[in-house]
């Protein structure tokens, strides 16, 4: 009988981002006649700055036919595989469970983890 491999234990996103990786704008949602999300409303008020860069992106990206999705993020830093403004991140990204499942899986496919 062959035996599974053990899996890393994984408790931190330092130096990983794989979940960035291919999200292309920050994932916030909106809600169906009403207010967006928490995140989104506070990104509204504190730093419209971040808002109109997240609209120029998206708007620019259709114009030229770049894709709107499976990119790395817009507020992904490379070098330090983090969040550039990680107090501002959205419900999906506060919500994605560091070590579950989904999380090997995206570091898997992108290589950080091969099991």
């Amino acid at each position: 009988m062959s035996r599974t491999p053990d899996l890393p234990v994984i408790e931190s996103c330092e130096g990983c981002g794989a979940c960035c990786l291919v999200i292309t704008h920050p994932p916030f949602y909106s809600v169906f006649q009403g207010l967006g999300e928490e995140g989104w409303e506070r990104l509204k008020r504190e730093r419209r700055d971040l808002v109109l860069e997240i609209v120029a992106d998206h708007r620019a990206r259709r114009l030229t036919g770049e894709p709107l999705s499976g990119t790395p993020c817009l507020w992904y830093d490379p070098e330090s595989r983090r969040c550039r403004h990680y107090d501002y991140r959205p419900l999906a990204c506060r919500e994605f469970e560091v070590g579950d499942e989904e999380c090997r899986d995206v570091r898997r496919r992108n290589g950080i983890d091969p099991h």
